[in-house]
């Protein structure tokens, strides 16, 4: 009787331990085993529509010069707003620059996705990287006029400075003398004459851990809206455990394009800090937290989107380019300027008919 008491126990421990093991195995886990952390919310960033100073054209390093989007651009906003709300995104908080290349794209990017209490903030810590005095020039002018390989490596570098804007610099006044810069955390005086994307990153960095770090972490989604190298700043901030300074040199982020991470915060470990890398990811940043931000995978609906990753390839974002809806955006494009053109011709036919009466 004893023997089959102790047979039963142990048939029930193993059922217990059996369960118990199925249980865990069903958790996702990390490459080095560990169970992965909670999911938080969703991080969507965004790069303003495309501005006068983007259209290859004429491609001119824009900086702080406040610079309009174009017809184009307007649309590029529009349709981001209406893909996120394709895929049931509605944003609850949105950062954005001073700048109104941003201001102009989220505005028309909420328009179609923004919740019914969406919270508006704004900063010049997510203000384009400063171009010093290269602000204006015409890009391809200037690797031909200063050279191709100085000019790359202060557009991609990420330590290197491009030359520091002086008071004699054409735009100086419409920068330094806007009444936008008027009443910030710093005063004029020490606002930046000049950026490499690390000092970049340095500057924005505060307001990441203050603003948009609360906001995530309270399962907001949320919408970052900026430019192309203070997102790539801000991308190096986020995942800076994950991206080398030589990946970001890399990325090339597109206009108008939002980028779609679901987030899970995960406690830093021992081994996390110790670790090897061939470089040292946290270089030119403060002291990193005690938690990482890291990407999941995509939900479903997003099948249709193609990508590119960083590496290593679980743990870096993916960015999200719906090609058919940039062709789309082609299509409309073209359509709304020739009947930009055609409303002018009539209005100006019947400027010249009323003028003969």
């Amino acid at each position: 009787m004893a023997g089959r008491r102790r047979l039963a126990a142990a048939a029930a421990a193993a059922l217990l331990c059996a369960g118990a093991a199925s249980a865990v195995s069903q958790k996702p886990l990390r490459s080095n085993g560990v169970a992965r952390g909670t999911e938080i919310g969703t991080l969507v960033l965004l790069r303003h529509g495309e501005s006068i100073w983007n259209i290859a054209e004429d491609e001119r390093f824009t900086g702080w010069t406040d610079v309009p989007l174009t017809r184009r651009g307007e649309f590029e906003a529009t349709a981001a707003g209406k893909t996120l709300q394709g895929r049931n995104i509605e944003i609850e908080t949105v950062h954005t620059s001073l700048l109104q290349r941003a201001g102009r794209t989220m505005e028309l990017a909420l328009a179609s996705c923004a919740h019914e209490d969406v919270r508006v903030k704004r900063s010049w810590r997510l203000n384009e990287r400063h171009y010093g005095a290269l602000q204006g020039l015409n890009k391809a002018q200037a690797a031909l006029d200063i050279g191709e390989a100085i000019v790359h490596e202060w557009r991609r570098s990420w330590e290197v400075p491009p030359p520091l804007m002086g008071e004699t610099h054409p735009l100086w006044d419409s920068i330094y003398g806007h009444p936008m810069y008027d009443g910030l955390d710093v005063s004029v005086e020490k606002l930046p004459r000049g950026e490499s994307v690390a000092q970049c990153a340095a500057r924005l960095e505060p307001y990441w851990f203050s603003h948009i770090v609360p906001s995530v972490r309270s399962g907001r989604t949320t919408m970052v809206v900026a430019h192309a190298n203070s997102l790539r700043a801000l991308m190096r901030i986020m995942f800076r455990r994950q991206v080398t300074d030589a990946q970001i040199r890399t990325v090339k982020i597109p206009t108008g394009v939002p980028l779609i991470y679901r987030l899970e915060e995960r406690p830093v470990l021992e081994e996390d800090l110790t670790a090897p890398s061939p470089e040292d990811p946290i270089e030119g940043l403060s002291e990193t937290p005690d938690y990482d931000l890291v990407p999941r995978p995509p939900p479903p609906g997003f099948e249709g989107l193609t990508g590119e990753m960083l590496w290593p390839l679980e743990e870096c974002p993916t960015i999200w380019h719906d090609w058919k809806l940039q062709s789309a955006i082609d299509s409309i494009t073209e359509a709304a300027i020739q009947a930009a053109a055609e409303d002018e011709a009539i209005q100006m036919a019947i400027e010249q008919a009323n003028r003969r009466r």
